[in-house]
């Protein structure tokens, strides 16, 4: 095999670009091969770093290629100087945690007095464990990373001796550039592995095996880490594919599905679009709750690629394998029979396949009682295919989140920690969706088949309930998620006398009161209220979850934008900024679409007859409300997770889960520091002479 193929093989897809460019600078020393006309190494050039190509091909010089070759190089070792430096600093914090099990205490600055712990304490060793294993994986892929460029700097060099019949390349260009760039001093690993070594040994369930740190944690029922074999499991890939071909499938169903809704049905006379719409709720509550499995896996994904380490953040037991892998699977397969119960009811409704069943007693002679099994047996389904036992997703952590679900309704009886937090942002995000759940039990306990009274009611109301379950249930499941997070504040404030909790209770209050005012006959009152709420939530999340303020979008601020741009994204220790992940034209799109999807309750304050007469429109209108609102929260986590900057807005500090991750800002912790993997170097641009001159064009093409 080409050793520029065995290169591709072995390099890492998330460092890819920090190797050296061994292909480019290939195909330039074939290019001044072929020139035997070229002057050799005292040739003239540009005088720039690299030279400039483009100004004529006569220009570029074996100097200039060998003067390319060293800046890469330097670069290479100056990216595993700053990954040796970056796991030497975990080291010392693990030891910090180690010398504080080891002494029955925590760290002392690292403790929050009114952070709940008893649940971390229990789990504080097998995290130590955890750590020391995310560490000893940046250790195999920083060395990995060494060894490569070292094996292509040679490799290079001597193609250069080669291709030039010079000895230049491997007799002094290679040992001077590998004695500067340190590329074989393997002793800095050793010395790495074996701090490593001593400390996975010093845990009470290892303290007497002499074992590495994947042997330690095979021990203590962590599992291996994401890397095997110094390379990328395939089963990531091809569970990337195999989930790539489902979601085309899907559209391609869904896609089927509208098609069969747009085709004439068999007899229109007895066709009825209000009966055919009304088990819609149950199908939208199911849906609904896929659509959060999906926003589940996809934000785990994201912060798997972005080194955030939420399972730490979230308190979840180290031994926890749930993977996003995991949630797109469950996804996946109930979205399957979600397509195939809800298209076998379009067909079996529009062009009667099966006989009809106690028509006589329904709305008209296509009525019948067996349409209801469909949505019955779909959420059957769900049900079970959500509840089913799993070797990966056990029933304690199961149970895990419905303790959860408990501690944040009764959030002023329990201290909030970040779960509970992140779990009581969550549900109120699904209030618009558990609308759906009274109308759906409404549907399901109804006369079937449907009867006329029903049928009217929905054409009314949207769903088959009576006045009082508007009035009165309805209500109650939009406002009691709004109610239990303003619990949630009114206990954070008690834990912590911080005001800044006060203010983030007031933003619950108004979303409360929003579902209070909608069932009064006052439209101007409703929409100030809605205004205000509507404003002060988004202020909220632009500017304190997101940690978004003028130096993030506004172009103006050349220092603090080019954070944002990805120009110069080092940290900034004057102002304080850390580096941000996104360019500015995604936080003011988001920023965008956080504001309109907040802002969807306007829809809510106007008759259906103004927006649309077809009933087929409005139900459709009221799933992409309810879904919105989900996809609007996994947007709002991303961001939120991705946020490394404090911003302080009368007094508030932002409390990102990245954020949280490098502070402990919102104090829900007891421990500050969270293992991370490698922390990779700021640039993955190339030098100047493989990415381009001074005016942006490409040297090496």
């Amino acid at each position: 095999m080409k050793f520029g193929k065995q290169l591709e093989e072995y390099e890492l897809p998330e460092w890819k670009g920090y190797y050296l460019p061994y292909k480019l600078l290939k195909r330039k020393l074939e290019d001044l091969s072929a020139r035997t006309d070229t002057p050799r190494s005292q040739g003239s050039h540009s005088g720039r770093v690299g030279g400039s190509a483009l100004e004529g091909e006569e220009a570029y010089t074996e100097a200039d290629w060998l003067r390319t070759v060293e800046e890469e190089a330097m670069r290479i070792g100056d990216f595993v100087d700053r990954g040796i430096h970056g796991l030497e600093q975990q080291l010392k914090d693990l030891e910090k945690m180690i010398e504080g099990l080891q002494s029955g205490r925590h760290i002392e600055e690292s403790i929050d007095e009114n952070a709940p712990t008893d649940e971390e304490a229990s789990f504080l060793e097998l995290r130590v464990l955890q750590a020391v294993g995310r560490v000893s994986e940046g250790v195999q892929r920083l060395r990995l990373f060494a060894e490569l460029n070292h094996a292509a700097l040679y490799k290079i060099l001597k193609k250069h001796d080669k291709q030039l019949v010079s000895k230049e390349g491997l007799s002094e260009a290679f040992p001077r550039l590998v004695k500067a760039t340190r590329l074989n001093e393997t002793g800095r690993f050793d010395a790495l592995d074996r701090d490593l070594k001593k400390l996975s040994s010093a845990s009470s369930k290892t303290e007497d095996i002499d074992a590495s740190p994947e042997v330690a944690r095979l021990i203590a029922g962590l599992g291996r880490t994401g890397v095997v074999g110094l390379t990328v499991q395939p089963a990531s890939h091809r569970s990337e594919l195999v989930l790539s071909f489902f979601l085309g499938s899907s559209v391609a169903l869904f896609l089927a599905i509208g098609v069969l809704l747009c085709l004439p049905e068999k007899s229109p006379k007895t066709f009825s679009e209000a009966y055919f719409l009304t088990p819609i709720p149950v199908f939208r509550v199911v849906f609904s709750f896929l659509l959060i499995l999906w926003c589940m896996g996809a934000v785990a994904k994201i912060c798997d690629q972005s080194d955030v380490n939420h399972m730490f953040i979230l308190n979840v037991d180290p031994r926890c394998r749930v993977t996003p892998e995991f949630f797109f699977a469950r996804a996946a397969t109930l979205t399957t029979l979600w397509i195939l119960i809800f298209g076998m009811y379009v067909v079996d409704y529009k062009w009667k396949i099966l006989p009809t069943v106690w028509a006589r007693e329904g709305y008209n002679k296509r009525a019948s009682f067996h349409f209801v099994l469909y949505p019955v047996l779909l959420l059957l389904l769900t049900i079970v295919g959500s509840l089913a036992p799993s070797t990966i997703c056990r029933q304690r952590y199961k149970l895990a989140v419905l303790r959860s679900v408990k501690r944040t309704a009764l959030a002023p009886l329990f201290a909030v920690d970040f779960a509970d937090n992140m779990v009581g942002d969550v549900m109120t995000s699904i209030a618009k969706p558990l609308e759906d759940v009274p109308a759906a039990v409404c549907y399901l306990l109804s006369h079937h088949p449907q009867e006329e009274e029903l049928v009217e009611r929905f054409v009314t109301s949207g769903d088959t309930c009576s006045d009082t379950t508007h009035r009165w249930v309805v209500p109650l499941l939009a406002g009691m998620p709004f109610f239990f997070r303003a619990g949630q504040c009114v206990r954070r404030y008690r834990d912590t006398k911080e005001c800044r909790h006060l203010w983030n209770l007031g933003k619950y209050l108004c979303s409360l009161l929003v579902v209070i005012v909608s069932r009064m006959d006052n439209t101007a009152m409703l929409v100030s209220v809605s205004t205000v709420a509507t404003v002060y939530a988004f202020l909220w999340d632009v500017g304190l979850d997101w940690g978004l303020g003028a130096r993030e979008l506004m172009p103006g601020n050349s220092a603090e934008a080019r954070n944002v741009d990805g120009e110069s994204p080092k940290l900034s220790q004057k102002n304080g900024l850390r580096q941000r992940h996104f360019p500015r034209k995604v936080y003011w799109l988001c920023s965008l679409v956080d504001l309109v999807a907040r802002s969807t309750w306007v829809f809510t304050l106007m008759p259906t007859s103004l927006v649309t007469g077809n009933i087929v429109i409005r139900v459709i209108l009221v799933s992409v409300m309810s879904s919105v609102e989900i996809v609007r929260r996994s947007m709002w986590a991303v961001l939120r997770g991705r946020t490394c900057r404090a911003v302080c807005v009368i007094g508030i500090p932002n409390s990102g889960i990245e954020y949280e991750q490098l502070s402990n800002a919102s104090g829900f912790r007891a421990l500050l520091w969270v293992p991370s993997k490698l922390n990779t170097a700021p640039e993955r641009r190339p030098s100047k002479a493989i990415a381009g001159d001074s005016k942006g064009q490409p040297l090496l093409s």
